[in-house]
């Protein structure tokens, strides 16, 4: 305990330096931006308590640096912030929500517990600091002989950690703590939890006891809703006794829109066309030691190729020529997905068609060692070494293999992969050393991963040409001059028509496609078919932007786009002119199973099952095994009334009509098996109490959640 202390005390000064900075860089960003200027400076409200962007912002440049330590990235995509914002804001909720409910309880964790958790028995978080990604495992160099953490190693890093070590431990220990305190109040509610001998023979009846019936059912299908006329006092009562089926937990807006797609015009694809022309005449002047430099500055691809390809690998363009022509001939430009390309064949050589060879590496990321990086010079110098040990005969390739490569997929086979090709996926260096190589040959050969000690094993016979083509590509692209006239096009329809009713009317004369996106939430960072919509969802949210708005011109990509706001759904129970669509439908088929209802009464007078889907021109289903817990008919799915109806029928009943969800029913019951006997009830109750327990973790932050009436606006700043 004494070193963990003078660890978190010596952590103290680090913490206020880093915290200084953190904001110093956080305002900076902040008047850059011009995200503080708004009216509302909070992010939202969590049980009526207001969270400032100050804050807010600053815990989130937190956790995005702690990423990028754990991760070795100086940047992260938009995509890992996005998670970082919505991690964060949890967090705050969790502590702001829950913290209150602990303090209420008592609930603590006191520096004996925290430090067996940290340092004897580590917790699971403790254990995926030292686990690597990859493979799941412990590191190697903290791992014990079983492959567990081990905790002799962890406590000496505790004892000779640096400041930055310090910080990042302090952080590990409070996540520890919270997770300790939440795992006993979670503890507390579970053992609270009790089931009945009552409720246990209840649904040990309900799981058992089965029915056998026969049915009938009119499908709402079968009659088209246009045959069915529905009034305002129709579809108002429908909606006024399922409102809850309306009711969303987040406002939503949708909007109509039109794109106009930016493509490159004639004159910019004869632009290109003539640029690749001139291209082509100053690679055929290029020396073969020019030429790499010359397409990695002229290609869009910024790459150069150089692997050799066999016969019908290259594209079909070139392939049958390059295999024709001598090294330097130049071909193009010609057109392929979309880019002008020119090829130039730099080299040709015949190499065997398969190889065998074994090697040694020596690589430039040491094996366990994640965190050291090996200088190319001093590879270069150990695999030369290496080398000559087995050219002199003093050391044996297969013992080298053992005891100095680095490349753990072929150390158990002597470091040999097997025969290989042209097309097998190992890299070109490597692949080379044999296919152009002579049986016998030791080289040294350079790869992304180090140097390789590589002795040819044997070679096939037959041998077949290869070709190496450089080629330089650009893609067809708009011009400015093109991409401006998209612009003034979009903003001229945006300018002319800026009411829903003018905007329909310029998509029916200009013989534009009207697209849809729905239910757009206001933190969302993606529609369907727009390239970052960010901004129109923005403007979507405005205050300033009513419903009935035409947007200016929005740049998404390779597009302009045009958008009007048609409807706006608060959060909430939405109104019925919102929902109206949804609402007819359904008011339809209940007048249908009042319709099927009164007609089946009518046949029902005297009649057994089959007598009746005779008047009614219907099948008789037959279902056996039916229980109260069924939770689903064939081919209907979900139908609660059926079921309830049936297990309260008797032996040789028939039922009334029963109005579901996809159509109308008429039961007659056939037999009823009782639950066999038994007077232990206690794998019901530990099912049920084990169900009920693990609701526990998430639905009792979820009610707390709820009712501490959070406000999430965070999209107005993110």
């Amino acid at each position: 305990m004494s070193v963990l202390g003078s660890i978190r005390n010596r952590a103290g000064l680090l913490v206020t330096i880093i915290g200084v900075a953190l904001l110093i860089f956080i305002l900076q960003a902040a008047l850059e931006s011009g995200r503080w200027f708004a009216n509302d400076r909070n992010v939202g409200e969590i049980a009526g308590k207001g969270v400032p962007i100050e804050e807010f912002d600053f815990k989130v440049k937190q956790q995005i640096e702690n990423y990028k330590k754990q991760s070795q990235q100086t940047t992260i995509d938009p995509s890992m912030e996005d998670m970082v914002v919505q991690q964060t804001w949890t967090q705050m909720i969790n502590e702001i929500v829950m913290t209150k409910e602990y303090e209420k309880l008592g609930l603590s964790v006191s520096e004996d517990e925290l430090y067996d958790l940290m340092l004897v028995h580590p917790h699971q978080y403790v254990v995926q600091q030292f686990t690597d990604r990859e493979s799941g495992k412990i590191v190697k160099d903290f791992a014990d002989p079983m492959g567990q953490l081990d905790v002799k190693k962890l406590n000496a890093l505790v004892q000779q950690m640096n400041e930055q070590q310090e910080q990042a431990w302090s952080e590990l220990e409070k996540a520890v703590k919270q997770a300790r305190i939440a795992q006993k109040y979670n503890n507390m509610i579970k053992k609270g939890m009790y089931v009945t001998t009552l409720a246990a023979k209840m649904e040990y009846a309900a799981q058992n006891k089965q029915y056998s019936v026969r049915y009938a059912v009119k499908k709402y299908s079968s009659v088209p809703d246009s045959a069915v006329k529905v009034t305002d006092a129709d579809v108002t009562a429908y909606y006024n006794e399922h409102q809850n089926d309306y009711k969303q937990d987040d406002e939503t807006r949708k909007i109509e829109y039109v794109t106009y797609d930016v493509v490159p015009s004639q004159e910019d694809i004869d632009a290109t066309k003539s640029d690749m022309a001139k291209i082509a005449d100053d690679f055929k002047s290029k020396t073969r030691s020019e030429d790499s430099s010359y397409v990695i500055a002229e290609a869009d691809s910024r790459a150069f190729d150089l692997s050799f390809h066999k016969k019908g690998t290259l594209s079909p363009l070139i392939d049958s020529i390059m295999f024709k022509e001598s090294k330097g001939f130049v071909y193009g430009p010609y057109l392929e997905n979309n880019s002008y390309k020119v090829a130039k064949l730099i080299d040709s050589k015949i190499a065997a068609d398969s190889a065998k060879q074994r090697h040694i590496l020596i690589a430039l990321q040491p094996q366990g060692k994640p965190n050291v990086k090996r200088t190319k010079e001093r590879a270069k110098v150990m695999a030369d070494s290496i080398a000559t040990l087995i050219k002199t005969k003093k050391r044996k390739f297969e013992d080298l293999v053992k005891e100095v490569s680095e490349d753990p997929g072929s150390i158990p086979k002597g470091g040999d992969y097997g025969w290989f090709n042209s097309s097998t996926g190992f890299v070109e260096p490597f692949k080379n050393a044999g296919l152009l190589g002579k049986k016998g040959d030791l080289v040294v050969v350079e790869t992304q991963f180090g140097y390789h000690i590589i002795e040819v094993l044997d070679r096939s016979k037959t041998e077949s040409k290869l070709v190496q083509v450089a080629i330089i590509d650009k893609k067809l692209e708009p011009s400015t001059k093109t991409t401006q006239s998209y612009y003034t096009k979009a903003n001229s329809f945006a300018g002319k028509y800026k009411t829903v009713e003018a905007f329909n009317k310029g998509v029916e004369e200009q013989k534009m496609n009207k697209r849809v996106a729905d239910n757009v939430k206001e933190g969302d960072k993606t529609i369907p078919g727009l390239d970052s919509p960010r901004e129109v969802v923005r403007w979507m949210y405005n205050e300033k932007t009513k419903k009935g708005d035409v947007s200016d011109a929005f740049e998404l990509g390779n597009k302009f786009i045009v958008a009007v706001l048609t409807e706006i759904r608060p959060k909430g129970i939405a109104p019925l002119e919102l929902v109206r669509d949804q609402v007819e439908p359904k008011a339809k088929e209940k007048k249908k199973g009042e319709m099927f209802a009164e007609e089946f009464s009518k046949n029902l007078s005297g009649a057994n099952i089959d007598a009746f889907a005779q008047k009614e021109q219907l099948q008789v289903e037959k279902m056996d095994n039916l229980t109260f817990n069924t939770y689903s008919l064939p081919g209907a799915g979900r139908e609660d009334d059926f079921v309830g109806t049936a297990v309260n029928m008797k032996v040789g009943s028939i039922s009334k009509p029963v109005i579901g969800r996809t159509g109308v029913y008429v039961i007659a019951m056939d037999n009823i098996k009782e639950a066999p006997e038994t007077k232990d009830y206690s794998n019901i109750k530990s099912q049920q109490a084990s169900t009920a327990s693990s609701r526990v973790d998430y639905e009792v932050f979820d009610a707390l959640k709820e009712n501490a009436k959070i406000v999430d606006k965070k999209a107005k700043f993110y």
